[in-house]
């Protein structure tokens, strides 16, 4: 008996097969594909075929067809991506947005362009960041006008001929059976010296070396890296690749979490935000907590589709649990199977390795805010800290290697302009959940010494430097425990209370100073000067607020406490005086308030000397007493002397 000879489905089966199982009409296929419902019809009765491959690859993509799929659909239909294509992984459906940075790559790579020098560009980010998902949207989204794709994975010298080797036995090279491997390389080098029009993507590159040691010095192709590596020299032009932005985060969480189809649009969004508004905002919160890191959203992603717990769920799980859910990389990492953690915490450990001082200065970073961290803060009190960034301090040429060690691996932003640093929160975030418990505590230790340090008493002349190393010791204090009695931070927030007082952002002053005096409580010592001073703040936001009966309080206490702490001549005796005073002024006890605001004025002049600012505001605050009081010619007096202060 013969057999029977199968022929293989035709382009419109496969087509009407793919669309069924996709529960598509033919209209709302047309509609994805923005052609006519005909045109469908049209294809799955092969009356004609489509005019394009990339028409066939849109096909694919919105029929989330697998390679396999594709190449069957692609062969059927008389086209095929390219003759040469040899590509691992499949298009993830969920790419979202950086349109931009395709369109750069386009512009700059595509095959029209390259003549006789070969077009080199770098995508370089953070460990996560999206680089070879980008590269490899790029190469299937223009697969068509490449006589040959290719993929190196090239991390290491070992996966770079493997993947050499793969790419000789597809062009079908003699030497792909040679032993030697040198003669296989060259025989592929060879073939990229003598064809032209096609992309080579080298991914993961993590030693800049290995490129000049495998491509041909003469080529006429596009070589498309993805690498950590900030510091490209000549080797190729770089493109950094930045966390998402807000909105692109958001439809990438949506679409991988299943909330929303992989086709669903920003107008989708929006009609989700009225519909769920508390799903809306727990992922508004979601892609602001991981600050746009794409591995970090789709890890978050898959766990929301593998546990179909909700959004809200989720926040509320990443909030209580956060080492947890960065370290759980879900059942379908395939082209990205490391965790964020492990991802993030394995670049840090290889910082270290490559610079003794690199761990040292991330664990530092790790503890203020993660943008425009002022080099200088790094150096301020370091040799009293014991740290191994005390060398680094001495040499500048030194930190500047640090600082390369970190920015060779993408762990840190430096802003030569500013004279400033930054890194991605989420590299903090791994940072201070990899620290154990004494190591984070001794790193705060560290951090808010040398923010004490660094951050001015709140004078006129020292506000824009109290403005730059503000979000740093929010950041810090977020960061510590509200046990916490370390006097450094007690006086830092003091300061910074100060200087928020002194901008009339009342209430984020009067939180720093009730927290820096609960620290003066659980040190037992609510009677030091630094706690007095808080006491003085906090009572001054209260007189600024019209709060005169609770100023009142606060400035006795603090008057009692100078008192019998400091003695009664000292100058927070006096602040304690003149606020009590211009208090009962407010309230009307004009007797009870001209003896204090007297005495601090006194006080003042004999501490402070005659030309303290402290000492004109008290010949203010009298004189407008004494002007309430009518007695005009003693208020004139000390108008004046308090202009001559003043001037």
């Amino acid at each position: 008996m013969e057999s029977q000879q199968t022929f293989p489905a035709s382009f419109g089966e496969l087509l009407k097969t793919s669309r069924k199982r996709k529960r598509l009409t033919q209209k709302q296929l047309a509609q994805r594909l923005s052609v006519h419902a005909n045109t469908i019809s049209s294809w799955e009765l092969g009356t004609y075929l489509p005019a394009t491959r990339g028409l066939v690859l849109e096909l694919a993509r919105h029929l989330a067809l697998d390679e396999q799929e594709t190449r069957q659909l692609l062969e059927a239909s008389l086209t095929a991506l390219s003759p040469h294509w040899q590509i691992p992984f499949q298009r993830n459906p969920f790419f979202t947005g950086r349109e931009e940075i395709l369109e750069t790559l386009h512009t700059r790579l595509h095959a029209e362009q390259i003549v006789t020098l070969t077009q080199s560009y770098a995508l370089h980010g953070l460990g996560g960041i999206g680089k070879t998902q980008t590269a490899l949207e790029y190469a299937y989204r223009h697969a068509l006008e490449y006589s040959a794709v290719f993929w190196i994975e090239a991390e290491t010298m070992e996966y770079i001929v493997s993947s050499m080797l793969r790419i000789a036995e597809l062009l079908q090279l003699p030497e792909r059976q040679e032993t030697d491997q040198q003669r296989m390389v060259a025989a592929v080098q060879s073939w990229l010296s003598t064809h032209s029009r096609w992309l080579l993507v080298w991914d993961n590159l993590e030693d800049l070396e290995l490129l000049h040691r495998f491509l041909p010095p003469v080529r006429q192709g596009a070589v498309l890296i993805t690498t950590r590596c900030q510091a490209l020299g000549t080797l190729a032009l770089g493109l950094e690749l930045s966390p998402m932005r807000p909105g692109e985060g958001m439809l990438f969480l949506l679409r991988r979490a299943k909330v929303l189809e992989p086709e669903a649009t920003s107008e989708q969004i929006q009609q989700l935000a009225q519909r769920l508004p508390a799903e809306y905002a727990a992922a508004e919160k979601l892609v602001t907590a991981m600050d746009g890191l794409p591995l970090a959203l789709d890890q978050a992603g898959a766990y929301i589709e593998e546990t179909r717990c909700s959004l809200s769920g989720y926040l509320r799980r990443y909030e209580q649990q956060r080492q947890q859910l960065l370290d759980r990389r879900g059942a379908s990492g395939v082209d990205h199977p490391h965790s964020v953690i492990a991802t993030l915490g394995l670049a840090c450990q290889r910082a270290a390795q490559r610079h003794p001082a690199a761990l040292d200065l991330l664990h530092f970073c790790a503890l203020v805010s993660p943008d425009a961290i002022p080099e200088g803060l790094l150096l301020k009190g370091v040799s009293r800290q014991g740290l191994v960034l005390e060398p680094v301090a001495a040499d500048s040429a030194q930190l500047d290697q640090a600082i390369a060690a970190l920015r060779s691996l993408s762990l840190m932003q430096r802003h030569p302009e500013t004279q400033t640093l930054s890194l991605h929160r989420l590299v903090q975030t791994v940072l201070r959940e990899l620290m154990s418990e004494q190591e984070r505590a001794m790193w705060m230790r560290r951090v808010t010494a040398v923010l004490n340090i660094a951050f001015p008493e709140a004078t006129y002349e020292g506000w824009e430097e109290c403005e730059r190393l503000l979000p740093h010791v929010l950041a810090c204090a977020a960061a510590t425990s509200n046990q916490s009695r370390n006097q450094d931070l007690a006086e830092v927030l003091r300061k910074a209370a100060d200087y928020l007082r002194k901008r009339a952002r009342y209430e984020q002053a009067k939180l720093l100073y009730e927290r820096a005096l609960r620290i003066w409580k659980r040190r037992g010592e609510s009677e030091h000067p630094e706690a007095i001073r808080s006491l003085n703040g906090l009572a001054r936001i209260c007189f600024e607020r019209a709060q005169f009966e609770q100023s009142e309080a606060l400035f006795q206490r603090a008057l009692d406490l100078g008192k019998l702490a400091l003695g009664p001549e000292s100058l927070e005796v006096a602040h304690a005086l003149n606020g009590l005073g211009i208090t009962y002024e407010m309230l009307g006890k004009y007797e009870q308030a001209e003896p204090l605001l007297q005495q601090a004025m006194r006080i003042r002049k004999q501490v402070g000397g005659p030309e303290h600012l402290d000492l004109a505001a008290s010949f203010n605050n009298l004189a407008m007493l004494y002007a309430k009081q009518g007695k005009e010619g003693q208020a004139e007096a000390l108008y004046q002397q308090a202009l001559s202060i003043s001037n």
